[in-house]
């Protein structure tokens, strides 16, 4: 394994990096996604009944990897949403929610990754980009997994606190691709249509954060 993109959700890895698990494949690096929860909390559009949105959602994402075109694809029952800390203690969703710390989810990464040994492990920055919860917790567990097996490497807002390193400029075919993929979360149809309204050119143009490195590089770091 070269790439695993680690997320909370299903549809986060299109979002934040599927130019570069495209790219990637494309280049001829073994690419994998793990996602740490089947999405239960988001939104149903009545597509489907609440009890079987974890299952809708968790059917989506094998679509969308298949789109993608990802070696390696794990979903993971953890529930959705992961804590966040704040200061010395814990806040939960915005829901209200709370709910306690999941050290096991950082022990779940790091089986995955001594098993598979990817050389890059791509996440969420610890801001989570948009301070969300799951974000948050996801990036905070997924480097702590790393540590000593795997370089991290975080997708970024190119207006955000943490330094563009790499940005990659998709081709027509990726993008083309990336829309595809994006179009198999049909629940989350309304996110994406906001990411559309809001951040319309992050669709062509993924920016990532690999630490260590200095100014901004036209293309991927791998």
């Amino acid at each position: 394994m070269d790439l695993l993109v680690v997320v909370p959700h299903p549809d986060d890895e299109t979002f934040g990096a599927g130019g570069a698990l495209l790219l990637a494949k494309e280049a001829g690096l073994r690419t994998g996604v793990l996602t740490l929860t089947r999405g239960e909390a988001g939104r149903t559009l009545g597509l489907c009944p609440p009890e079987r949105l974890a299952e809708v959602r968790s059917e989506e994402l094998r679509r969308a990897a298949e789109v993608l075109g990802v070696d390696y694809l794990d979903i993971l029952p953890f529930p959705n949403a992961l804590p966040q800390e704040v200061g010395e203690g814990l806040r939960g969703p915005a829901t209200g929610q709370g709910l306690p710390d999941r050290p096991e989810a950082q022990e779940a990464i790091r089986e995955r990754l001594l098993a598979l040994r990817p050389s890059f492990v791509l996440t969420f920055p610890p801001d989570g980009i948009n301070g969300h919860p799951d974000h948050v917790a996801t990036s905070r567990y997924a480097t702590k997994a790393a540590e000593g097996l795997a370089q991290v490497v975080y997708f970024v807002r190119p207006e955000g606190p943490w330094p563009v390193t790499h940005r990659l400029r998709l081709p027509e075919w990726a993008l083309v691709r990336k829309l595809r993929a994006l179009a198999q979360h049909k629940t989350q149809a309304l996110s994406v249509l906001d990411f559309l309204e809001k951040h319309p050119e992050r669709l062509w143009s993924e920016s990532f954060y690999f630490p260590g490195s200095l100014g901004t590089k036209e293309g991927p770091w791998w």
